[in-house]
């Protein structure tokens, strides 16, 4: 797809699209019905200047699209987002450990007040984290920019074409190379709201998980998700026999790391603008960065 942003309007060349009909655009890059409706009633989306019907042959040169079309209002933050990619649709923050993406409802201060303040001046953004990390998960966090395109991204991302790559500190041996996959599925702990437990009336949760390395009874695992149920990856790995140093729910205590050792490091997603893979990844934290190097010598 050829394209360029200028002011709040997308403009695609209708030449680099392989459709016949707004509709097949639609159901290509649009898959809300409720979108879909806004983008035609409120002529959002124009080509070559011109209102269009759902049944309009896209024959022309430009097919325009309003991509910020509404206005919000956001309060300042005295934190800034860790800001590592950044396009027309996309940002990309690194979540510090010990902070929510979501408010809770406490009013306590959270990743997605930061992105908002983030974009103040820029208040016709829309700010929508795609996915959650746990409060004492560092790393990667997507959000999307764009209510037109949200659909899509959300949509990608139940399709696994937004994959996210985490790495964990575990204490437990898993030689170096080995691989496994965690197929049980997850509920609620009846006994602490707080935990989630393999459940087989639970949710369905796969997880894929490699060994990059194994030493002094500590292994690096790469985990992947195949699903994103709450505490997917620590409770998989500690039914497995593997503990997340330092997490406090599943895990074990280690005084070679400060934080809980599970980072969000990598993201890799198809970018639909773009039509190419994209790979994302943020550097390790100090304690987890010397830790991983100590381990792989």
């Amino acid at each position: 797809m050829i394209y360029q942003l200028k002011d709040r309007y997308l403009s695609i060349a209708v030449d680099s699209l392989f459709c016949d009909t707004i509709q097949d655009f639609f159901d290509s890059y649009i898959p809300s019905k409720k979108i879909q409706h806004l983008l035609i009633q409120n002529k959002w989306i124009m080509l070559d200047g011109n209102p269009v019907k759902r049944e309009s042959d896209i024959s022309g040169l430009m097919l325009e699209i309003l991509l910020y079309p509404e206005e919000y209002s956001y309060a300042d933050s005295k934190f800034r987002p860790d800001v590592v990619y950044e396009d027309e649709l996309i940002l990309i923050v690194n979540k510090p450990k010990g902070v929510l993406v979501h408010d809770d409802g406490s009013g306590e201060d959270n990743l997605t007040k930061w992105v908002e303040g983030y974009y103040r001046d820029k208040n016709y953004i829309n700010v929508t984290a795609l996915h959650r990390l746990d409060r004492e998960t560092s790393g990667l966090v997507m959000f999307s920019k764009s209510v037109i395109f949200q659909p899509l991204l959300d949509k990608l991302l139940a399709e696994k074409q937004i994959r996210r790559y985490y790495l964990a500190f575990v204490q437990g041996k898993m030689a170096e190379g080995q691989s496994i996959t965690i197929n049980k599925p997850l509920g609620k702990d009846r006994h602490d709201s707080r935990k989630r437990v393999v459940f087989d009336g639970g949710q369905s949760a796969l997880t894929k998980v490699r060994s990059l390395a194994c030493k002094e009874g500590i292994s690096i695992l790469r985990c992947i998700l195949d699903s994103g149920r709450t505490h997917q990856i620590r409770v998989h790995l500690a039914s497995e026999g593997y503990k997340i140093l330092n997490d406090e729910l599943y895990g074990v205590r280690s005084s070679r790391i400060v934080r809980m050792g599970l980072i969000a490091d990598e993201l890799e997603f198809y970018h639909p603008l773009k039509e190419e893979k994209i790979l994302v990844d943020c550097p390790l934290p100090n304690d987890l960065s010397r830790l991983y190097q100590e381990l792989c010598a």
